[in-house]
């Protein structure tokens, strides 16, 4: 037993709607100010998630559920070429960098303040965390939804609420997953953090049905889907360059 307990209980002690709304808010703004400069930049991260499936009541539970405390931060990924003038845009909307970051890693990462609200911002034309996966850059403020779920089934080290994330988004998107197949089929690396992070999203759904935090007839479209992707990717062809790793050698980056 994980001994959660219910959504009620845990929710009450903060007011996790409220914060995801202001943040989710405050996320707007900034890709409003973006758009008027033609930057390009995508939302990711929780906040997307949370714009993704707000609508929603099981998924946007779940995903609450597992960030009692509510949102750390507000993600963007941005154009390397956007760079200096996302930048502009945020000091002009009052927010304080970290200066520290800028001088050491101001080149590929910003971390901004205002008040108690933080903006992270990633300058890569692809998303470059535990793997390098090319990002669908027509999209509209957020990462597309095979996107957002890639981004959080690239993951190596995965925590609880990474994995509500992807629950939250296949309880509201069925998604084929085409593009997950054609990228794990090509590198042995992604396919292995992509299959194990599926096994452990299907045990943590388990884990809310064994808890008795939902039911299992509820949640029956979400194992549906994670059996199916799962399935799709163990039985696609792969192509040369999907090459095993030798046991104990690293296949992820550090981020």
């Amino acid at each position: 037993m994980s001994g959660i307990t219910p959504f009620d209980t845990q929710l009450r002690k903060v007011d996790v709607d409220k914060m995801f709304k202001d943040y989710l808010s405050d996320a707007e703004k900034i890709y409003e100010k973006c758009k008027e400069k033609g930057i390009v930049a995508l939302l990711y991260g929780s906040i997307a998630v949370y714009y993704k499936v707000k609508d929603n009541k099981l998924s946007s539970d779940i995903m609450k559920f597992y960030r009692r405390s509510g949102p750390q931060d507000v993600n963007f990924i941005v154009r390397t070429e956007d760079r200096e003038k996302f930048k502009q845009v945020m000091y002009n909307l009052d927010y304080t960098p970290y200066f520290h970051l800028e001088k050491t890693l101001g080149n590929i990462v910003s971390m901004f303040f205002k008040e108690e609200k933080v903006v992270r911002a990633y300058y890569f034309n692809e998303m470059r965390f535990s793997h390098v996966i090319p990002v669908n850059w027509n999209s509209e403020f957020t990462l597309n939804e095979e996107d957002l779920l890639l981004s959080k089934l690239q993951i190596h080290f995965t925590l609880d609420k990474h994995l509500s994330d992807v629950i939250s988004l296949l309880l509201k998107y069925d998604i084929e997953g085409n593009k997950i197949i054609e990228l794990t089929s090509a590198d042995w690396g992604l396919w292995k953090d992509v299959t194990d992070n599926l096994l452990k999203a299907r045990d943590l759904v388990g884990r809310l049905i064994t808890d008795q935090v939902k039911e299992r007839e509820e949640l029956m479209p979400v194992i549906s889907r994670l059996v199916r992707l799962h399935g799709r990717i163990m039985n696609s062809q792969k192509k040369p360059s999907w090459k095993p790793i030798p046991e104990g050698e690293k296949y992820w980056r550090d981020f």
